[in-house]
């Protein structure tokens, strides 16, 4: 083999590897590329995810705004309004109020009447006096 010989070959397989360095450049590039999208897609979709959870969240603010908003009008007018009158039928009722929990006096027993105590038994009070 000459020197020209081997120089041109020398020159072709250095040509050839800087044709492959070039090649995996570019897949390196494309790689990257894809990469780059893929993530672009995915900070897209939970943009767009926080996007309609925070106006479902204005809503609700706008929905109890509205609501505070009549709250303080029906109190300054001093009526409720028909809208309200859920929210006050789920109130608990007032202690006192209900009539099957206050003691009636016919249904009071006499302190000095000792008959009822008989029938329960000397073990009914369990050392406390009636």
């Amino acid at each position: 083999m000459s020197t020209e010989e081997l120089e041109q070959y020398v020159n072709e397989q250095f040509d050839e590897l800087h044709r492959l360095v070039r090649l995996e450049e570019w897949r390196v590039l494309h790689l990257v590329d894809l990469k780059e999208a893929f993530l672009t897609a995915q900070a897209v979709e939970r943009i767009s995810e926080i996007t309609v959870h925070t106006e479902k969240l204005q809503e609700e603010m706008d929905s109890i705004t509205q609501q505070l908003g009549e709250l303080d009008r029906a109190e300054q007018d001093g009526v409720a309004p028909i809208s309200l009158a859920s929210l006050l039928a789920a109130r608990p009722p007032p202690l006192g109020a209900d009539p099957g929990v206050r003691l009636r006096a016919d249904n009071q027993r006499d302190p000095e009447d000792h008959s009822v105590d008989e029938e329960r038994g000397e073990d009914a009070y369990m050392g406390h006096e009636p």
